[in-house]
């Protein structure tokens, strides 16, 4: 990984939750999901690389179990490289796939409630990337044999059945205490 990855993994998915936190992703049925009071920024963290590292060694055909990333949420893709130029161009691809499920399928409603039946669907990658209380984000890429794989890890884990993926409310009016905000969309911790 380097640094330019890092930062691209980064930068789209706090720019996507800033997109929500002000009220700017549309759902399925075109209406916009209710803005976010306390989504964090999140934060590169290169411990949860290194997992990711460590499991992309064994060119896997799906996404780790829970059992081996306790307290830890993921997101997988395995694409293949045809039309995809380069590690940043898979990047890209990653984390779209997985945030734009929010305009193609069953979403989380108004609510904003993660439900049984989101469990393994397709929304739970956005769910994941949208789940206000993860901030901490390690992610790689690698080519297994003619794909890519792109996985990213979040801490605290999101994706908890009958939990809200966020509060809504004006931006930033319920950030934890010792935050402050960021371009009045996302909460911001030392």
């Amino acid at each position: 990984m380097t640094d330019a990855l890092r930062t691209k993994f980064l930068d789209a998915h706090n720019y996507r939750r800033e997109l929500l936190a002000t009220g700017q992703v549309a759902k399925r049925n075109g209406n916009y999901l209710p803005k976010a009071a306390n989504m964090q920024r999140m934060r590169y963290n290169c411990a949860l690389e290194v997992q990711v590292g460590e499991f992309l060694k064994t060119c896997p055909k799906a996404g780790s179990a829970e059992s081996a990333r306790i307290g830890t949420g993921e997101n997988f893709l395995r694409i293949s490289q045809d039309g995809i130029a380069d590690y940043t161009k898979a990047v890209e691809k990653a984390v779209t796939s997985w945030w734009k499920v929010i305009r193609t399928t069953e979403g989380i409603g108004m609510a904003v409630t993660f439900r049984a039946h989101h469990v393994g669907a397709p929304i739970s990658s956005f769910t994941q990337m949208a789940w206000a209380t993860s901030r901490k984000l390690g992610c790689a890429v690698a080519k297994c044999t003619g794909d890519y794989i792109a996985v990213c890890r979040y801490q605290p884990r999101g994706n908890y059945v009958e939990q809200v993926v966020y509060a809504k409310g004006t931006p930033c009016s319920a950030c934890p205490s010792g935050a402050w905000c960021t371009n009045g969309a996302l909460c911001a911790l030392p």
